[in-house]
Protein backbone atom coordinates (compact mmCIF):
# COMPACT_ATOMS: atom_id res chain seq x y z
CA UNK A 1 0.00 0.00 0.00
CA UNK A 2 1.27 3.52 -0.79
CA UNK A 3 -0.02 4.75 2.59
CA UNK A 4 -0.01 3.38 6.13
CA UNK A 5 -3.20 2.85 8.13
CA UNK A 6 -2.19 5.79 10.32
CA UNK A 7 -1.97 8.09 7.29
CA UNK A 8 -5.24 6.88 5.78
CA UNK A 9 -7.14 7.45 9.02
CA UNK A 10 -5.82 10.98 9.25
CA UNK A 11 -6.65 11.64 5.61
CA UNK A 12 -10.16 10.31 6.19
CA UNK A 13 -10.88 12.68 9.07
CA UNK A 14 -9.23 15.69 7.45
CA UNK A 15 -11.07 15.32 4.15
CA UNK A 16 -14.33 14.45 5.91
CA UNK A 17 -14.06 17.78 7.76
CA UNK A 18 -13.07 19.72 4.64
CA UNK A 19 -15.94 18.10 2.74
CA UNK A 20 -18.34 19.21 5.47
CA UNK A 21 -16.98 22.77 5.15
CA UNK A 22 -17.49 22.64 1.38
CA UNK A 23 -21.08 21.38 1.76
CA UNK A 24 -21.91 24.06 4.33
CA UNK A 25 -20.56 26.85 2.12
CA UNK A 26 -22.33 25.50 -0.97
CA UNK A 27 -25.71 25.10 0.78
CA UNK A 28 -25.43 28.43 2.59
CA UNK A 29 -24.78 30.27 -0.67
CA UNK A 30 -27.68 28.50 -2.38
CA UNK A 31 -30.22 28.79 0.45
CA UNK A 32 -29.17 32.08 2.01
CA UNK A 33 -29.05 30.57 5.51
CA UNK A 34 -26.53 28.49 7.45
CA UNK A 35 -27.19 24.75 7.48
CA UNK A 36 -25.26 22.05 9.35
CA UNK A 37 -24.98 19.95 6.24
CA UNK A 38 -24.31 16.23 6.53
CA UNK A 39 -25.71 12.88 7.55
CA UNK A 40 -24.16 13.16 11.03
CA UNK A 41 -24.48 15.87 13.67
CA UNK A 42 -20.77 16.67 13.90
CA UNK A 43 -18.67 18.64 11.40
CA UNK A 44 -17.82 15.70 9.15
CA UNK A 45 -19.09 14.22 5.89
CA UNK A 46 -17.68 10.67 5.86
CA UNK A 47 -18.40 10.22 2.15
CA UNK A 48 -15.76 12.88 1.37
CA UNK A 49 -13.18 11.23 3.60
CA UNK A 50 -13.91 7.82 2.11
CA UNK A 51 -13.89 9.18 -1.44
CA UNK A 52 -10.54 10.92 -1.08
CA UNK A 53 -8.93 7.86 0.49
CA UNK A 54 -10.12 5.77 -2.47
CA UNK A 55 -8.90 8.38 -4.96
CA UNK A 56 -5.51 8.59 -3.27
CA UNK A 57 -5.07 4.82 -3.07
CA UNK A 58 -5.98 4.28 -6.71
CA UNK A 59 -4.89 7.44 -8.48
CA UNK A 60 -2.00 8.96 -6.53
CA UNK A 61 0.52 7.15 -8.80
CA UNK A 62 -1.21 8.87 -11.77
CA UNK A 63 -0.97 12.37 -10.33
CA UNK A 64 1.16 13.48 -13.28
CA UNK A 65 -1.42 12.44 -15.89
CA UNK A 66 -4.12 15.13 -15.97
CA UNK A 67 -6.63 13.26 -18.12
CA UNK A 68 -6.43 9.95 -16.26
CA UNK A 69 -6.51 11.71 -12.90
CA UNK A 70 -9.63 13.65 -13.89
CA UNK A 71 -11.45 10.66 -15.39
CA UNK A 72 -10.45 8.37 -12.55
CA UNK A 73 -11.61 10.86 -9.92
CA UNK A 74 -14.92 11.33 -11.72
CA UNK A 75 -15.59 7.60 -12.03
CA UNK A 76 -14.50 6.61 -8.51
CA UNK A 77 -16.34 9.38 -6.67
CA UNK A 78 -19.48 8.97 -8.77
CA UNK A 79 -19.47 5.23 -8.12
CA UNK A 80 -19.14 5.91 -4.38
CA UNK A 81 -21.99 8.43 -4.44
CA UNK A 82 -24.17 5.99 -6.39
CA UNK A 83 -23.44 3.13 -4.01
CA UNK A 84 -23.95 5.31 -0.91
CA UNK A 85 -27.27 6.67 -2.13
CA UNK A 86 -28.50 3.19 -3.01
CA UNK A 87 -27.49 1.67 0.34
CA UNK A 88 -29.01 4.55 2.35
CA UNK A 89 -32.25 4.25 0.40
CA UNK A 90 -32.48 0.52 1.02
CA UNK A 91 -31.49 0.81 4.68
CA UNK A 92 -33.68 3.77 5.67
CA UNK A 93 -36.33 3.76 2.91
CA UNK A 94 -35.31 7.35 2.23
CA UNK A 95 -33.69 9.19 -0.69
CA UNK A 96 -31.33 11.73 0.88
CA UNK A 97 -30.63 13.58 -2.36
CA UNK A 98 -32.33 13.49 -5.73
CA UNK A 99 -30.80 14.52 -9.05
CA UNK A 100 -33.83 13.40 -11.07
CA UNK A 101 -34.34 16.94 -12.34
CA UNK A 102 -30.77 17.07 -13.66
CA UNK A 103 -29.90 15.91 -17.20
CA UNK A 104 -27.94 12.67 -17.63
CA UNK A 105 -28.71 11.30 -14.17
CA UNK A 106 -28.74 7.68 -13.03
CA UNK A 107 -31.67 6.89 -10.77
CA UNK A 108 -31.44 10.34 -9.23
CA UNK A 109 -28.33 9.20 -7.33
CA UNK A 110 -25.72 10.81 -9.59
CA UNK A 111 -25.74 13.20 -12.54
CA UNK A 112 -23.24 14.38 -15.12
CA UNK A 113 -22.91 17.90 -13.71
CA UNK A 114 -21.81 16.79 -10.27
CA UNK A 115 -19.74 13.91 -11.63
CA UNK A 116 -17.71 16.43 -13.64
CA UNK A 117 -17.41 18.58 -10.51
CA UNK A 118 -16.15 15.60 -8.49
CA UNK A 119 -13.63 14.86 -11.24
CA UNK A 120 -12.26 18.40 -11.14
CA UNK A 121 -12.33 18.47 -7.36
CA UNK A 122 -10.51 15.17 -7.04
CA UNK A 123 -7.85 16.26 -9.49
CA UNK A 124 -7.30 19.57 -7.67
CA UNK A 125 -7.21 17.83 -4.29
CA UNK A 126 -4.59 15.27 -5.35
CA UNK A 127 -2.34 17.83 -7.01
CA UNK A 128 -2.76 20.96 -4.87
CA UNK A 129 -4.39 20.15 -1.55
CA UNK A 130 -2.98 16.78 -0.62
CA UNK A 131 0.78 17.50 -0.64
CA UNK A 132 0.65 20.04 2.25
CA UNK A 133 -1.86 17.85 4.13
CA UNK A 134 0.44 14.85 3.75
CA UNK A 135 3.39 16.88 5.09
CA UNK A 136 1.29 18.05 8.05
CA UNK A 137 0.26 14.48 8.92
CA UNK A 138 3.85 13.25 8.68
CA UNK A 139 5.03 15.98 11.06
CA UNK A 140 2.54 15.07 13.79
CA UNK A 141 4.04 13.24 16.78
CA UNK A 142 3.11 9.62 16.14
CA UNK A 143 1.87 8.77 19.64
CA UNK A 144 -0.16 11.94 19.97
CA UNK A 145 -1.53 11.33 16.47
CA UNK A 146 -2.85 7.89 17.44
CA UNK A 147 -4.41 9.32 20.61
CA UNK A 148 -6.20 11.99 18.59
CA UNK A 149 -7.37 9.40 16.07
CA UNK A 150 -8.79 7.35 18.94
CA UNK A 151 -10.69 10.39 20.23
CA UNK A 152 -11.98 11.27 16.74
CA UNK A 153 -13.04 7.66 16.15
CA UNK A 154 -14.93 7.48 19.45
CA UNK A 155 -16.72 10.76 18.76
CA UNK A 156 -17.59 9.62 15.23
CA UNK A 157 -18.96 6.30 16.53
CA UNK A 158 -21.07 8.08 19.15
CA UNK A 159 -22.34 10.53 16.53
CA UNK A 160 -23.25 7.67 14.19
CA UNK A 161 -25.11 5.86 16.98
CA UNK A 162 -27.03 9.03 17.89
CA UNK A 163 -27.93 9.60 14.24
CA UNK A 164 -29.22 6.04 13.86
CA UNK A 165 -31.37 6.49 16.97
CA UNK A 166 -32.69 9.76 15.55
CA UNK A 167 -33.53 8.10 12.24
CA UNK A 168 -35.35 5.28 13.99
CA UNK A 169 -37.33 7.83 16.01
CA UNK A 170 -38.13 9.90 12.93
CA UNK A 171 -39.38 6.81 11.09
CA UNK A 172 -41.54 5.92 14.10
CA UNK A 173 -42.96 9.44 14.29
CA UNK A 174 -43.70 9.53 10.56
CA UNK A 175 -45.50 6.21 10.89
CA UNK A 176 -47.54 7.54 13.84
CA UNK A 177 -48.40 10.73 11.94
CA UNK A 178 -49.59 8.67 8.98
CA UNK A 179 -51.78 6.58 11.29
CA UNK A 180 -53.25 9.72 12.84
CA UNK A 181 -53.92 11.15 9.38
CA UNK A 182 -55.68 7.97 8.33
CA UNK A 183 -57.72 7.99 11.53
CA UNK A 184 -58.68 11.62 10.90
CA UNK A 185 -59.83 10.78 7.39
CA UNK A 186 -61.86 7.83 8.64
CA UNK A 187 -63.38 9.94 11.41
CA UNK A 188 -64.21 12.73 9.00
CA UNK A 189 -65.78 10.29 6.56
CA UNK A 190 -67.84 8.71 9.33
CA UNK A 191 -69.06 12.07 10.61
CA UNK A 192 -69.85 13.19 7.07
CA UNK A 193 -71.93 10.06 6.57
CA UNK A 194 -73.78 10.70 9.81
CA UNK A 195 -74.42 14.28 8.77
CA UNK A 196 -75.82 13.07 5.47
CA UNK A 197 -78.03 10.53 7.20
CA UNK A 198 -79.14 13.12 9.70
CA UNK A 199 -79.98 15.58 6.94
CA UNK A 200 -82.29 13.05 5.44
CA UNK A 201 -83.91 12.37 8.83
CA UNK A 202 -84.49 15.81 10.31
CA UNK A 203 -83.02 19.30 10.56
CA UNK A 204 -82.80 19.01 14.35
CA UNK A 205 -80.72 15.85 14.13
CA UNK A 206 -78.45 17.55 11.61
CA UNK A 207 -77.74 20.38 14.03
CA UNK A 208 -76.80 17.91 16.78
CA UNK A 209 -74.40 16.06 14.47
CA UNK A 210 -72.75 19.31 13.40
CA UNK A 211 -72.15 20.19 17.03
CA UNK A 212 -70.60 16.78 17.66
CA UNK A 213 -68.14 17.09 14.76
CA UNK A 214 -65.43 19.23 16.46
CA UNK A 215 -65.30 17.10 19.61
CA UNK A 216 -65.00 13.80 17.80
CA UNK A 217 -61.91 14.69 15.76
CA UNK A 218 -60.32 17.38 17.95
CA UNK A 219 -58.33 14.85 19.96
CA UNK A 220 -56.79 13.28 16.85
CA UNK A 221 -55.93 16.69 15.42
CA UNK A 222 -54.32 17.76 18.70
CA UNK A 223 -52.18 14.62 18.83
CA UNK A 224 -51.11 15.12 15.21
CA UNK A 225 -50.22 18.78 15.74
CA UNK A 226 -48.25 18.04 18.91
CA UNK A 227 -46.23 15.35 17.19
CA UNK A 228 -45.49 17.59 14.19
CA UNK A 229 -44.41 20.41 16.49
CA UNK A 230 -42.17 18.07 18.47
CA UNK A 231 -40.37 16.83 15.36
CA UNK A 232 -39.65 20.31 14.03
CA UNK A 233 -39.04 21.87 17.45
CA UNK A 234 -35.55 22.82 18.60
CA UNK A 235 -35.74 20.23 21.37
CA UNK A 236 -35.52 17.41 18.83
CA UNK A 237 -32.17 18.57 17.50
CA UNK A 238 -31.23 15.51 15.46
CA UNK A 239 -34.42 15.15 13.43
CA UNK A 240 -34.60 18.90 12.87
CA UNK A 241 -30.99 18.95 11.62
CA UNK A 242 -31.61 16.07 9.23
CA UNK A 243 -34.68 17.75 7.75
CA UNK A 244 -32.76 21.00 7.30
CA UNK A 245 -29.59 19.36 5.98
CA UNK A 246 -31.41 17.31 3.35
CA UNK A 247 -34.30 19.42 1.99
CA UNK A 248 -34.59 17.03 -0.95
CA UNK A 249 -35.13 14.02 1.32
CA UNK A 250 -37.92 11.67 0.20
CA UNK A 251 -39.30 8.84 2.34
CA UNK A 252 -40.59 5.91 0.31
CA UNK A 253 -43.12 4.84 2.94
CA UNK A 254 -44.36 8.15 4.33
CA UNK A 255 -43.73 10.70 1.58
CA UNK A 256 -46.87 12.80 2.11
CA UNK A 257 -46.30 13.15 5.86
CA UNK A 258 -42.62 13.99 5.42
CA UNK A 259 -43.37 16.69 2.84
CA UNK A 260 -45.88 18.26 5.26
CA UNK A 261 -43.25 18.24 8.01
CA UNK A 262 -40.63 19.87 5.78
CA UNK A 263 -43.11 22.56 4.78
CA UNK A 264 -43.92 23.21 8.43
CA UNK A 265 -40.23 23.42 9.32
CA UNK A 266 -39.61 25.83 6.46
CA UNK A 267 -42.45 28.02 7.69
CA UNK A 268 -40.95 28.07 11.20
CA UNK A 269 -37.55 29.05 9.83
CA UNK A 270 -39.06 32.00 7.96
CA UNK A 271 -40.63 33.44 11.10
Amino acid sequence: MPFTLYQLLWYFFIYAFLGWCLEVVFCTVNSGQWVNRGFLNGPVCPIYGTGMCIVLLVLEPLAGNTLLLFLGSMVLTSALELATGFVLKKAFHTSWWDYSDQPFNIGGYICLKFSLAWGLGGMAAVRLLHPPIARLVDRLPHTAGWVLLGVFGAVLAADLAATLVTLAGLERDLRELEKLGAALRRGSDAVSKELGDAALAADEKLAESRQALPGRIADLEARRDLLRAAITDRRLFGARCLLRAFPGMHNLRHSEVLEALKAELEEKLRR
